[in-house]
C-alpha cells in the first residue's frame, strides 16, 4: 500500500473512531460539567474570599481561619464519633436481620419488608423530631409521663447527645445496609455451613467461622458506604445535635453560607468543605478497593442448589421480638409521636385530660399556613428531578457498560462521586456557581436549581441501577439494530430501553422519593419562592410549631408510602408480572 493510501486508511479510521466515541465524549463532558466543575468549585472558592463575583485573589485566609479556630477539633472529633457510632448501630440490628429474613424460617417476612421499606421513606428529619417529641428533656412525652408517675424532678431520658443523634441516624440506615447485603447472605452455598456443623461446630460457631467470612467484602463494603453516608449527613445532626450544641462538620457548612448575621461566607464554605469532600473521597477509594476483592470470594458455581432455611424452633418468638423491637424504633415511635402531637393544641403526654381535647384541627388549618406553592414545588420537583437524574444515567450506563469508550472508567468514578462528595457541598457549590454565573444563567433562588442538584446528586443511585440492568441485556440485539442501519440513539431507544423499562421506572421513582423526603439540598438552597414541603416543616419545626410539625408530618409520610406502592402495583401489573406488594 502507498504511503498515501495508508495515510487515507488511518485517516478514516480515525474519524470512525471519533464517530463511534463521540457519543461517549458528549456524555463524558456533560457528566464534567454537572458533577466535575461543582466538586472543583468547592476547592477553589476556598481560596477566595468575598460574594461570588466580587471575590478577591488567591487567599489561604480561609483555610487560616477554619483550621486554627479551636472548635475545630472538637467538630471533626464530633463528627467521627457520630459517624462511627452510628455505623455500629446499624449493624446490631442489619446483621441479625439480614440472617433472620434470608436464611431462616422467619415468618412474616413479606410484611416485615414492606413495613422495613416504608420505615426507609420516613425523612430523617421527621424521625429524629419524632424521637424529640418522645425523649426531649423539655417537651418529650416519655420524660413527662415518667415524671408524672413516679414524681421524678429531673426528666429521665435526654436526646441531646452523641449517642441520642446515633441511635436515631443508625436506625435510619439500617433499610439501605440491609438490601446491600440481603443478595450476599442468599447466596452463600448451605454446604459449607453443612460441612462445619457435621464436624461438630455449633451454629453460633458456624455463623461466625464459616457464614459471616463468606460475606465478609460485602459486609465491609456495606460498612464503608454506611461510613460514607454517616460523615456527611446533616439532618439528625442539625435537629439534635444543635440544642446541646454538638456542630458536625456539615454543620460548619450549613453555617458559613447561611449566617444569622451577616453575610454568606462560601470561602470559609469551601475550607470545610475540601476537608469533607478529602474524607469522602478517600473512603470512596478504600471501597471501589474492597469491590475489586470481592472475586477471591466467589461461592456461587454452576451447579444448582438453594440456600437451605434454617429452623428457629423456640428462638422463633424471641426473634420476632428483635424484629418488633427494631421496626417499633424506627417506624412506629415517631410515627405514633408526630400523630399524638398532631391531634393536640401543645405537646402534652397521653391522660385523659388530653385526650379530651384531641381533635383535628391542626389538620383542617394546613391550608392557612401552607398555601399551595409548596406543594405545587415539591410535585413538581418529584417529577422532574428523577427524570433528570434518569436521562442521564441512561447514557452514562450505556456508555460504561457498552461501548469501547476509553474513558468510560473516568465517566464511571464520576457518575459515582455524588456518593461520596456529601449532598450539602452540591448544594453549596450550586449556589456559588449559580451567583458567579447569575448575568446569563438566572437560576439562583428558583426551582430549577432545586431540581438541578436533586438530579445530580441522584445520579450515583440511578447509573448503578441501570448498569446491572443493561449487563443483563445481550449484545446481539443491539447489533442486529446497527445491522438494520438504525442509528445508535435509535437503537437505544427502540431496543434498549423497552427491555430495561423497568429498571428504569423503579429508579425513577425511588429517585422521585428520595427527593421527596431530601430536605438538605433545598434547606441550602431556599428562598422564598422556592420552598417545598421538606423546608417547610423544617422552618415549621425550628419556630417551635411541633403540632402543625405533626399534621404536616403525617400527611407527608403517609404520602410517600401509599404513592409509591400504588406505583409499583401498576407498573407491575402493566408489564404482566407479579406486584412487588404481593409477590
Amino acid at each position: 500500500m502507498s504511503a498515501q493510501g495508508a495515510a487515507a486508511a488511518s485517516a478514516a479510521g480515525f474519524g470512525r473512531h471519533l464517530r463511534l466515541n463521540g457519543f461517549g465524549w458528549t456524555t463524558l463532558a456533560v457528566v464534567v460539567l454537572l458533577v466535575g466543575v461543582p466538586v472543583v468549585s468547592v476547592l477553589v472558592m476556598s481560596f477566595r474570599e468575598g460574594l461570588p463575583g466580587r471575590a478577591t485573589g488567591f487567599t489561604f485566609a480561609n483555610y487560616v481561619e477554619a483550621y486554627t479556630d479551636p472548635i475545630l477539633g472538637t467538630v471533626v472529633l464530633n463528627t467521627v464519633l457520630f459517624a462511627l457510632t452510628t455505623v455500629a448501630i446499624a449493624l446490631v440490628f442489619v446483621l441479625p436481620l439480614v440472617w433472620l429474613i434470608n436464611r431462616t424460617d422467619l415468618p412474616f417476612k413479606r410484611l416485615i419488608l414492606v413495613l422495613m421499606i416504608s420505615g426507609f421513606l420516613v425523612p430523617s428529619f421527621l424521625r429524629a423530631a419524632g424521637w424529640i417529641l418522645v425523649f426531649s428533656p423539655q417537651v418529650g412525652l416519655a420524660n413527662q409521663l415518667v415524671q408524672t408517675l413516679l414524681g421524678l424532678a429531673e426528666p429521665p431520658f435526654n436526646i441531646y447527645n452523641i449517642p441520642g443523634m446515633a441511635l436515631v441516624q443508625g436506625l435510619s440506615l439500617v433499610p439501605s445496609a440491609f438490601f446491600m447485603l440481603s443478595a450476599a447472605a442468599s447466596a452463600m452455598d448451605p454446604a459449607l455451613e453443612e460441612a462445619s456443623l457435621a464436624t461438630g461446630a455449633s451454629r453460633l460457631r458456624t455463623t461466625l467461622q464459616v457464614s459471616l467470612p463468606l460475606i465478609w467484602p460485602a459486609l465491609l463494603a456495606t460498612l464503608i458506604y454506611l461510613l460514607m453516608l454517616a460523615v456527611s449527613l446533616f439532618e439528625v445532626p442539625a435537629i439534635i445535635g444543635w440544642p446541646a450544641r454538638i456542630f458536625v462538620l456539615s454543620s460548619l457548612v450549613y453555617f458559613a453560607v447561611t449566617p444569622n448575621t451577616g453575610l454568606p461566607s462560601y470561602g470559609l464554605a469551601g475550607a470545610y468543605g475540601a476537608l469533607m469532600a478529602g474524607l469522602g473521597l478517600l473512603l470512596a477509594f478504600v471501597y471501589f478497593r474492597v469491590v475489586r476483592q470481592t472475586r477471591r470470594y466467589q461461592i456461587v458455581t454452576g451447579r444448582g442448589y438453594r440456600p437451605s432455611m434454617v429452623p428457629l424452633g423456640r428462638w422463633k418468638v424471641p426473634a420476632l421480638a428483635f424484629v418488633a423491637l427494631f421496626l417499633f424504633m424506627e417506624l412506629v415511635l415517631p410515627l405514633a409521636a408526630l400523630l399524638w402531637v398532631s391531634l393536640l393544641p401543645r405537646v402534652q403526654p397521653f391522660s385523659f385530660e388530653a385526650l379530651a381535647q384531641v381533635s383535628l384541627a391542626n389538620y383542617y388549618a394546613i391550608p392557612s399556613y401552607v398555601g399551595w406553592e409548596p406543594f405545587i414545588n415539591t410535585a413538581i420537583l418529584v417529577l422532574l428531578a428523577p427524570t433528570f437524574a434518569i436521562v442521564l444515567s441512561v447514557f452514562v450506563s450505556w456508555v460504561v457498560v457498552r461501548h469501547a469508550f476509553p474513558l468510560r472508567g473516568l465517566l464511571d468514578g464520576l457518575a459515582f462521586l455524588p456518593n461520596a462528595v456529601p449532598h450539602i457541598l452540591f448544594a453549596v457549590a450550586l449556589a456559588y456557581l449559580a451567583l458567579l454565573f447569575r448575568s446569563w444563567l438566572p437560576i439562583y433562588g428558583t426551582l430549577g436549581i432545586i431540581v438541578l442538584a436533586h438530579g445530580i446528586a441522584f445520579l450515583a443511585y440511578g447509573s448503578r441501577t441501570l448498569n446491572g440492568a443493561i449487563i443483563q441485556i445481550q449484545r446481539e440485539l443491539e447489533e442486529a439494530g446497527a445491522v438494520c442501519g438504525s442509528s445508535r440513539l435509535r437503537v437505544l431507544r427502540r431496543i434498549v430501553l423497552p427491555l430495561i423499562s423497568r429498571a428504569v421506572f423503579n429508579a425513577w421513582l425511588w429517585i422521585g422519593l428520595l427527593s421527596y423526603r431530601e430536605v438538605t439540598i433545598a434547606l441550602v438552597l431556599t428562598s422564598a419562592g422556592n420552598i417545598v414541603l421538606a423546608t417547610l416543616i423544617w422552618q415549621l419545626w425550628t419556630n417551635g410549631l411541633a403540632p402543625e410539625v405533626g399534621a404536616l408530618g403525617v400527611l407527608f409520610m403517609l404520602a410517600a408510602v401509599v404513592v409509591s406502592w400504588l406505583a409499583f402495583g401498576v407498573f407491575a401489573r402493566a408489564l404482566g408480572a407479579p406486584s412487588t406488594t404481593s409477590s
